[in-house]
């Protein structure tokens, strides 16, 4: 009988001067580190085998995150806690690991149901009456147009469906819910531009920091279908 697959999902943090490490740093970083721990990883076949080790939505240089997600499969069973310990003895804090689970490895992709990620930004410069007056009058609106520009073309959409949360809270914090599938992407920078041209004045962020990443079933009815 064949042994289930099995792969650790590890949930880290990229946070102080290790947010601005590209993503391919961050995979270097977490090889070595499970190579170091001695974690039974499985290889890929093949002439040059690799470990076999995943990551979600990677983050753009300079954007902090508080609970991103790896996963790695693994070539026998290990318990959750030594995953977790055995990782965190190799990782600098800024790219602490906080959380790891043992679960079965399907034939999709750990992160194949990945559909929205919360964000946190500071403001600078304007009030928190003023934000929260700018964030209602984005809501107010039935669309928000934006021109996204990619390797391969430039696109005129409609941001609002995409997006299922935005609130102020004190000290300047704005806080959004926005998706992540391929077909209902947003990217906080935008929201951000639209935000200031609601604004009308000038106000500078700071601190962008992605806080959760959810999959489908986790959130709301939005972000579900």
């Amino acid at each position: 009988m064949q042994k289930p697959r099995l792969y650790a999902r590890v949930t880290y943090r990229k946070t102080g001067l290790l947010a601005f490490l590209g993503h391919l740093d961050v995979a270097r970083a977490f090889d070595r580190a499970v190579r170091r721990a001695k974690l039974p990883v499985a290889y890929s076949q093949g002439f040059s085998p690799h470990a076999l080790i995943s990551f979600a939505s990677p983050l753009p240089v300079g954007v902090a995150g508080e609970a991103e997600l790896c996963a790695i499969e693994l070539a026998s069973e290990w318990a959750p806690q030594a995953v977790l310990k055995a990782l965190a003895r190799q990782l600098p804090p800024d790219l602490m690991v906080v959380a790891a689970q043992v679960l079965p490895r399907g034939k999709r992709s750990p992160f194949a149901d990945l559909v929205a990620a919360d964000y946190r930004v500071r403001y600078r410069g304007v009030t928190d009456a003023d934000l929260q007056a700018a964030v209602e009058g984005l809501l107010a609106r039935t669309q928000w147009p934006v021109h996204r520009v990619t390797k391969s073309r430039e696109l005129e959409l409609d941001l609002r469906p995409r997006v299922g949360d935005l609130r102020v809270e004190p000290g300047g914090l704005l806080r959004m819910r926005l998706g992540l599938a391929e077909d209902n992407l947003a990217k906080p920078e935008e929201v951000i531009e639209l935000l200031s041209a609601e604004l009308g004045v000038a106000a500078t962020t700071q601190d962008l920091t992605r806080t959760a990443l959810w999959m489908r079933g986790e959130v709301g009815r939005q972000f579900a279908d």
